[in-house]
This record gives C-alpha cells, structure tokens and sequence, in this order.
C-alpha cells in the first residue's frame, strides 16, 4: 500500500475547546438550526444527572430532544441500527453526543445512518461511507478517546463479536465540545486508563508508516501535554489546570489520528476487548509498554524522540539506549497510576492464539504499524504484556 506524501488533516467544522463550553449546547444547536434532536448518552451520565449539563441548556432555549441511553459500552451493531427507528419515530433532525467513546461512536453511526442506508457492516474500513451525515453534535465527557474530533465510529459484531472500525470523513461532527470541567468529577481509575488509551492514540500516531510532520506536530504536544499533567489528573482530579492539558492533549492527539492511523496496539487490543468485559483504555495500557518494545527496533530514530517527549534525559545516549527509555517511562507512568496488566485482566495463556490471529488480520490498524507483526510477534507481545 503506497503511503501518503502530503500533509492531511480532517476535522470537525467548529472546535470549541474550553472550561464551560460545554454550557453552549443550545447555541451550537441553533447555529446548525435544529429544533428536535436525538441526545446519545449513556446510562450512567443520564443515572447521575450528568446529562442536565445539556438538558437544562436544550430546555431553556426550547429545544426538544429524546434521550438514547440503551446501549453496551462496547456498543453494537443491532444497538445503532435500532436507534434509527427512534430518529424516525420522532422525526428528530440531528444528533448530540455527550459522553465517553461509546456514547460518541454512537452518535456518528446513527447520524451516518440518516443519509446512508442500511446495513451498518457494509460501511466498515477506510472511506466507505458515499454521503455526509445528518447535523452532529459531539462533547466529550472524558479526556481520551479524541472521538470528538476523529473520523472513526468502532462498533461491536453481533454476530462475530468482532469490532468494526467505520472510518470516513462523513461522519465528522459539525460542531466538537471539548470542557475540561466535565472531567472532574472522573474516578482516578477512569481518569488513568482513559488518559492511557489517549498517550496510546499519540505514540502509535508518531511512529505510524503514515505520519507526517504536520501530524507529528500535533502529536507532539499532545503526548507532552498527557504523560506530564496524567498522574496529577489522576490524583488531584480537582486541578483543573492538569485536566484541562490532558483533555487537550488528547483532542490533539485524535484529531491527527484520523490520518495517521494507529498500529498493533489496538489491533491487539481489540479481540482482548471481544473476550472480556476490561475498558478499551485499560486493554490498551496494558498493552503499550510491550508493543512499544517490540516495535522500537523498527525505528530508533523517531523512539528516541519519543523518549524525549516522555520527558527522559537522553543527552549521550545511543538511539537504542534512548528508544527504550521511552519504553520504561510509559513503564513507570502506567505502574504509578495503577494500570493492571493483562492477566489482571483476566487474559489467560490458552485465548492468546485465538486473539493473535484475530490481531494480526487487523489490515487497517497493522499496515501503519512501524514492524510487520507475525502471529509468533503477537503472541509474545500478548505474553509479554501478561
């Protein structure tokens, strides 16, 4: 597959970044003219009263809305294409997200589904969807997916279990909400795994086949800006300063993420996800350090660089003492704030041939990986991780 020369970023039509910008829901609603609109958010955010961050809003500038809350954390397939009767049901114009990973890839399926038709399968890969979606609306309630600025909706086979990656430029959000204040009230653990899962959208990025220096430029900041303010987010979830940086470091890192591609990472963390009930964030902690390990002799130069990022001294190191420097920062960052490794998890020796062979047919994740990963590669990476 040839890769890509140019420089080339997609993004939502207005980013708006900030402390309460969250509290601008009805404007941004009003600049897209919506009047009646379909609110995904899961059970929880909606349980805890969460969601009057947007309701309250909706309410006081008389704009209806019908709540969607009836969906898995992984969700699926039959969960988004169910949700498209009650978009019709209430003849509801477009669609807001609020919420973590789940909640968002929700919200693009089901926006994609009111200009594309049936089946959800079809569109899974690179660039399969024809049309632009109906008006969306993302705010992020977490900082680490980026899913508010990224081109992708992962969603769970109902058949297979297997996720499928719906990647295209059509189902970009009209308007992104990125408010650090919504990440407060995050758990610790949340607050480390989601956080990892974002310093994972970074370094895969930065030393993907198809990176590039403007990609790089972003990814840059965002992996500075997670691996130095995550263990204060996670223990001093109060400092607003500390979360504002990782929610944007995060932002950053997704919104270059669309073109540059992850790597084995996620294609090995995904079957892990498939098999137990562990977040996407947290499979993909665990997984880092080894696959970073495994992939730094693929290319010293650009580990080197990363280690500096991580904020290792590597002044008079060789570019292979350095490379794995960066390998035991994220090491000592994913100990310190409470990462569990794979067996944790409750991975266990006999799945990790069934999920290599699923990982390593990850077409769309593996070609951007800087190593060709063999079945006998993934199996020790899954080991080494465990």
């Amino acid at each position: 597959m040839d890769l890509h020369p140019f420089s080339n970023i997609m993004s939502p039509t207005d980013i708006w970044f900030g402390p309460g910008s969250a509290g601008r829901i009805a404007e941004a609603c009003q600049e897209l003219h919506l009047d009646r609109v379909l609110l995904v958010a899961d059970r929880y955010l909606v349980s805890s009263g969460s969601i009057r961050v947007v309701t309250d809003r909706l309410d006081h500038a008389g704009i209806t809305y019908h709540v969607l809350s009836e969906f898995h954390p992984s969700p699926a397939v039959s969960e988004v294409e169910a949700a498209c009767d009650v978009m019709r049901d209430h003849q509801l114009q477009g669609v807001i997200g609020f919420g973590g990973g789940s909640s968002l890839d929700v919200a693009k399926a089901v926006a994609m589904l009111q200009t594309n038709p049936l089946p959800v399968n079809q569109y899974a890969g690179m660039y399969k969807v024809p049309r632009k979606s109906a008006p969306l609306i993302l705010i992020a309630t977490t900082a680490g997916t980026g899913s508010e600025v990224s081109i992708g909706s992962i969603l769970k086979d109902d058949v297979t279990h297997v996720k499928l990656g719906i990647q295209s430029k059509h189902i970009l959000a009209d308007i992104s909400i990125a408010d650090p204040e919504l990440t407060i009230s995050m758990p610790p653990a949340l607050t480390a795994y989601t956080g990892m899962d974002a310093l994972t959208h970074g370094i895969e990025g930065y030393v993907s086949r198809f990176g590039n220096d403007v990609l790089r430029l972003l990814q840059r900041e965002g992996i500075r800006l997670i691996s130095g303010s995550l263990r204060t987010a996670v223990f001093n979830g109060k400092d607003i300063q500390a979360r504002q940086n990782v929610m944007m470091g995060s932002m950053l890192v997704g919104w270059a993420m669309a073109s540059s591609r992850l790597g084995a990472c996620h294609a090995m963390a995904y079957p892990v996800e498939a098999k137990h009930t562990a977040a996407h964030g947290e499979v993909n902690a665990a997984l880092l350090p080894a696959v970073m390990r495994f992939n730094a002799l693929g290319d010293l130069p650009r580990f080197r660089e990363l280690a500096e990022l991580l904020g290792e001294p590597v002044e008079g190191l060789s570019d292979r003492q350095a490379a794995f420097r960066g390998v035991e920062a994220v090491e000592t960052l994913s100990a310190d704030i409470g990462i569990q490794r794979l067996g944790a998890l409750g991975v266990t020796e006999d799945e990790l041939p069934e999920m290599a062979d699923i990982a390593v047919n990850y077409e769309r994740l593996m070609v951007a990986n800087p190593r060709k990963v063999s079945f006998e590669d993934a199996m020790q990476i899954y080991r080494d991780a465990m």
